[in-house]
């Protein structure tokens, strides 16, 4: 491995890094995200927090650095192993992002940027089934493990290189990880609809905005 190949490591996990959400909710409403709604820093909790636009632009960003961090993984790695690792590690510096004291959001909009780049057919559906699955039921977070759940799934129909579908594998696996508490709440009946207020011990201030 040259030095050019092993830089893709940090630098993949420092683009994923970048709190995408964060900054737009800041650049909107002036407010750390992280103190309102969820508190957490994604595209959803954005739109309860901002609006729809900025909510958009929270979700393209977080796509994008997926996107990148692929596209940096396979130009100067390939399909050889490292790329599994290269590739996940844009999602990995999202969810634990060095800038957020480790901390950071649940990887689905990195995670379909990922995907998006190993197979647009692929993520299309994917994101086909989070809107089916969370318009059918208004739980966003349902419509996301779905999404995930198919990924894997979906790569191995579509022939993609083994090391696809196991970065496929990795991935759903860190989404369903880190919508644990989601779970939890979903199983409990407490969990967020998409455009309801926080509740409860779900609630970190609001601005009345759904």
């Amino acid at each position: 491995m040259n030095t050019v190949e092993f830089l893709v490591f940090p630098v993949n996990y420092l683009l994923g890094s970048l709190p995408c959400g964060l900054v737009v909710a800041w650049a909107f409403r002036g407010v750390d995200l992280r103190k309102y709604g969820s508190g957490n820093i994604g595209a959803t909790n954005v739109s309860r927090v901002a609006g729809f636009f900025p909510a958009l632009l929270a979700g393209v960003g977080d796509a994008l650095k997926g996107f990148l961090g692929a596209y940096l993984a396979f130009r100067f790695l390939g399909t050889s192993p490292l790329f599994l690792i290269a590739a996940f590690l844009v999602v990995v510096g999202h969810d634990w992002s060095c800038f957020l004291k480790f901390r950071g959001g649940k990887g689905v909009a990195t995670t379909l940027g990922v995907l998006f780049f190993l197979s647009w057919q692929v993520a299309l559906l994917c994101f086909l089934v989070w809107v089916f699955v969370a318009g059918l039921t208004r739980y966003s977070s349902l419509g996301s493990l779905s999404g995930a759940a198919a990924m894997p799934i979906l790569l191995f129909l579509f022939h993609r290189p083994s090391v696809f579908v196991w970065w496929g594998i990795l991935a759903a696996v860190c989404v369903f990880i880190r919508h644990k508490d989601n779970i939890f709440r979903l199983v409990q009946g407490k969990e967020l609809k998409i455009g309801e207020k926080g509740r409860g011990s779900n609630e970190r201030g609001n601005f009345g905005i759904e």
